[in-house]
């Protein structure tokens, strides 16, 4: 089992591991991920509208970069090998021997990789008149290479990033507050993708907003500072034996056999599916649905994340009192009320209510599930692995990680084809809340096992 004192986590083999992190150092720990996760949004979100400028861009004189077809396939080999390169990530970083530990020398070595292929990424080889009207092939094949390179150092810093977690706090109230400061700095991360970045289009172009804003990758440079692990390589002093490293495709199976995570992954997976369905649909529901602008869908969305942090404080007091299981499935069912309420937007309804206000209303309705949402899944796998951990003396919270991401990723890539298949059908565009409500319902259900996630007094009296 592991043992822990307030300053430092000992584990089976008697071997030091990570200090734990003092209450000043969490959100010094935490804004680690708004940099990577934020610049990682802004690719997701806006690397197409580079390469394939809006129809009103391209009549102003925007250069198409690359083909659809051959850009989609790009895109969709370097997303395949993401999700494939997950896992061997968790199982190196899970068993990793070093002097410096298993965690930070893999989040040291990949950070200067992945800003360089950041940069890569906006710099293709073809422009000008090399250039045909509908772009080039060879700007395709590059963003496969480029993205690849670049979800692959993105991974490499942001698995033991988020497999630490497990280690640095000593229950599962604290892994919440410090997944609630994770949670704080993402959700400005969105707001700064979805609200300030188009702002910043219009005067400073695509390519000088990414110069921009690429300095928020060195908040990844507070997790490294603050993390303190001891050596992971056995001395000749040190005659305990050392804990047996686990496979790669041991520790996968030992995650899915773990039933804990099952019921999770199932309840997740399935409320996942609905946001990235909301999500990729918002801005239709917007345009097609509630005749919005784009500056009013801008202001729409920082209704919903504009909230965040006080409901962030709500959600921690919920988890105090009720648990987080009982917070997080309080989250689900608010986030369905506030999807069904959307289509109340559609202008043929013609209600006296305004669509832009209805918009509004449900993104602030929606804001407690977003600190829900952005929050659980820092918390819940990091109690998993450390339960795991405790029982077995095997630490493989990397696993934990890349498995939940491999299988959200595949959740989201069915999510947005299923979404282009509704999407062509002239009324679709208002099935899209109910869809999304429909699968919070569902997950809520599927949550109801969930033997974690107790009120601390409660869970101590088990």
């Amino acid at each position: 089992m592991f043992f822990t004192n307030p300053t430092r986590c000992f584990s089976l083999d008697g071997n030091p591991g990570m200090k734990t992190l003092k209450r000043w150092q969490e959100p010094i720990y935490a804004i680690g991920g708004f940099g990577p996760g934020f610049m990682y949004q802004i690719v997701m979100t806006y690397l197409l509208y580079y390469y394939r400028p809006a129809f009103s861009r391209m009549e102003a004189g925007a250069l198409v970069l690359a083909p659809a077809g051959a850009y989609a396939a790009g895109i969709l080999v370097a997303r395949i090998l993401d999700g494939v390169v997950d896992i061997p990530i968790a199982a190196w970083t899970d068993n990793l021997k070093s002097r410096w530990g298993r965690r930070r020398p893999l989040m040291v070595l990949g950070l200067i990789p992945t800003i360089l292929s950041f940069f890569l990424l906006w710099y293709p080889p073809l422009t000008g008149t090399r250039l045909g009207p509908d772009g080039h092939w060879g700007n395709a094949l590059f963003v496969a290479v480029a993205s690849s390179l670049y979800f692959f150092f993105h991974t490499l810093i942001v698995v033991p990033y988020l497999a630490s977690l497990s280690e640095i706090v000593p229950d599962e109230e604290s892994r919440v507050r410090v997944a609630s400061w994770q949670t704080f700095f993402n959700t400005a991360g969105y707001v700064l993708t979805f609200v300030v970045a188009p702002l910043l289009f219009e005067r400073f172009g695509v390519r000088g907003t990414i110069w921009l804003l690429a300095p928020a990758f060195l908040s990844f440079l507070g997790p490294i500072l603050v993390i303190k692990e001891s050596s992971t390589l056995q001395s000749e002093e040190d005659s305990s034996p050392q804990a047996a490293d686990v496979p790669l495709w041991e520790s996968v199976k030992l995650t899915l056999s773990n039933r804990t995570f099952r019921i999770y992954m199932l309840s997740v997976a399935t409320f996942f599916f609905g946001l990235q369905f909301f999500l990729g649909g918002i801005a239709f529901m917007a345009v097609d649905m509630m005749g919005l602008s784009e500056s009013q869908l801008g202001l729409m969305n920082a209704a919903a994340f504009a909230p965040v942090p006080v409901m962030l404080v709500l959600f921690n007091w919920l988890v105090k009192k009720k648990g987080a299981k009982w917070a997080f499935r309080l989250g689900l069912l608010v986030f369905a009320v506030a999807m069904l309420m959307f289509p109340l937007g559609w202008t043929r309804l013609n209600l006296p209510i305004s669509p832009f206000l209805v918009g509004v209303i449900a993104g602030g309705i929606g804001s407690f599930s977003i600190s829900a949402f952005f929050t659980i899944p820092y918390a819940f796998p990091a109690q998993i692995a450390a339960n795991e951990a405790r029982q077995t003396g095997k630490d493989r919270a990397g696993m934990y990680f890349a498995v939940q991401g491999v299988i959200n990723q595949f959740m989201g890539g069915l999510a947005g084809s299923l979404l282009a298949l509704l999407l062509d059908w002239r009324l679709g565009v208002v099935m899209v809340g109910p869809i999304a409500a429909l699968t919070c319902v569902l997950a809520y259900f599927f949550f109801a096992p969930y033997p974690l996630g107790q009120p601390k007094d409660k869970a101590a009296s088990q």
